[in-house]
């Protein structure tokens, strides 16, 4: 990552810590969480990511890739997802069901390799749970917790197709 995406991640992430504590301020029920965020990758290539904050919306970004582009070739598109109390409810109340703790793909019996993996991170205040998860695990524990991941990444994604693009930017290998 550059450092201008560096600094710019970081303001972001500032921006919406302020603005959950705000969002806490003003009477609203205290959110589970401050800042969620999702990674999905698949041979070391973005697939989507998403952050959403309380009272602040989020983003979701997809990986545009067109036919018979070289793997490590692709476009980030950024979308804004507008602020929607009911949509964070609806992403606290899916990841609310995560297992604790979370199953690791290490211990997995069935696994097959090459499927997407990737990351979540919970933040509430200055902490932070980050869980890796591999969808290769095929062990029936694992799949549902599989499950739940992807029933959120759905309910964000659906939300984030629908938002403004923000920007692109080209990804290349060199």
């Amino acid at each position: 990552m550059k450092l201008g995406h560096t600094r710019m991640a970081a303001a972001a992430l500032l921006a919406f810590a302020a603005a959950a504590q705000s969002h806490a301020q003003e009477g609203a029920p205290e959110p589970r969480w401050d800042f969620i965020a999702f990674e999905v990758k698949s041979w070391g290539e973005t697939v989507t990511s998403w952050r959403m904050a309380p009272g602040v919306g989020g983003s979701w970004t997809e990986a545009r890739k067109e036919a018979g582009e070289p793997l490590g070739s692709y476009t980030l598109v950024w979308h804004e997802i507008d602020v929607d109390a009911r949509l964070y409810g609806a992403l606290e109340s899916v990841l609310a069901r995560l297992p604790q703790p979370a199953p690791d793909a290490n211990d997995c019996d069935n696994f097959m390799t090459d499927l997407a993996y990737g990351t979540i991170r919970l933040t509430k205040g200055a902490t932070t749970t980050e869980i890796a998860w591999n969808s290769g695990c095929m062990d029936e524990d694992y799949a549902d917790f599989i499950a739940v991941l992807r029933e959120a990444d759905t309910l964000v994604a659906e939300a984030g197709r629908k938002g403004r693009v923000l920007r692109e930017e080209r990804v290349a290998l060199d």
